[in-house]
């Protein structure tokens, strides 16, 4: 595991695709534990405006159970995607590393909390501008996993395509805290 700063400078390239950074994810068997931390953050962060804003009792169950759905919708969906990779198209490739670049591609998730930030305490962007957002940074989770695929594991560029939108299929039709803002 590596430290929060590291993880942090791996997420800003990850997102900027860059190719070494790329196959250091993938080829790396320790990175699926960073990817677990930067799912529940992100996850955690798109709860953070509502936790700031309502006055419930049962905001805690909320919060918890909500991240909880989430972090199972990701891993369902890295399996499904998984499956897909393997069984369809007969490649050979690591769960560990598949679960590493979908969890820091999960990661974009949080930008969408600071648009609901944003429009939830300033109230000058309309509900279209977070869901232009939404879908542009579920685009950029589309090619952050596409392009993944490509560079770190040699797939086949209609493959990689597939099943990257498999996995969005997926994680949006099943995780909780995604269909809230989308």
């Amino acid at each position: 595991m590596n430290t929060l700063k590291e993880v942090w400078q791996q997420f800003k390239l990850f997102i900027r695709f860059d190719i070494d950074t790329l196959q250091k994810i993938s080829n790396d068997r320790y990175e699926s534990g960073n990817a677990f931390f930067i799912v529940f953050l992100s996850l955690f962060s798109l709860y953070f405006p509502v936790i700031l804003s309502v006055r419930t009792n049962n905001l805690s169950d909320i919060v918890f159970f909500g991240i909880l759905d989430g972090a199972f919708a990701w891993v369902f969906a890295s399996l499904g995607m998984w499956f897909l990779i393997s069984k369809v198209f007969k490649e050979t490739l690591d769960l560990n590393s598949i679960i590493s670049i979908t969890g820091y591609t999960h990661g974009l998730v949080s930008f969408i909390s600071l648009g609901v930030f944003i429009q939830v305490y300033f109230s000058f962007i309309d509900l279209r501008a977070i869901q232009i957002l939404t879908l542009g940074i579920f685009f950029w989770m589309y090619l952050a996993i596409t392009k993944s695929l490509e560079n770190a594991f040699f797939i086949e560029k209609n493959n990689a395509k597939l099943s990257s939108a498999v996995f969005l299929f997926i994680i949006i039709w099943t995780s909780g805290p995604l269909k809230i803002v989308f």
